[in-house]
C-alpha cells in the first residue's frame, strides 16, 4: 500500500514538473508581449508586469481562475480573460505556480 501511495505521490510531482515545462512554452508564445520574468520582458510588459515570485503570492487553483477570469480575482485587472485552452491553462498556471520567491 506505501508503494501506491509513494508512487501516486511521484506522477503527480513528475506530471506538475511537466505541466510547467509546457507552461514555460506557452507563457513565451502568449504570455511574455506582456510581462516579464527575470527581466525578460515583451514590448507591452509595462502593461502586465513582472511575474517573478507570482508562485509564493498565490497558488495553482487561484492562478488558473484568474487567467479565465482576472476581474473575478482583481475588479481592477487589465487582463483580458486568457484565450487558452484547458490544458494549456494547466500548463501555464503550474508554470506561473513555480515561480517563487
Amino acid at each position: 500500500m506505501k508503494q501506491i501511495i509513494l508512487g501516486a505521490a511521484v506522477v503527480f510531482v513528475l506530471s506538475n514538473a511537466v505541466w510547467a515545462v509546457e507552461g514555460k512554452g506557452i507563457y513565451e508564445k502568449k504570455c511574455k508581449v506582456c510581462h516579464s520574468i527575470g527581466g525578460v520582458a515583451g514590448p507591452m510588459a509595462k502593461n502586465g508586469g513582472p511575474l517573478d515570485g507570482a508562485g509564493s503570492k498565490h497558488d495553482e487553483a487561484w492562478i488558473k481562475e484568474y487567467l479565465k477570469n482576472p476581474k473575478s480575482k482583481n475588479p481592477q485587472s487589465k487582463m483580458p480573460k486568457a484565450t487558452l485552452s484547458e490544458e494549456e491553462l494547466n500548463a501555464v498556471a503550474a508554470y506561473i505556480a513555480s515561480l517563487k520567491k
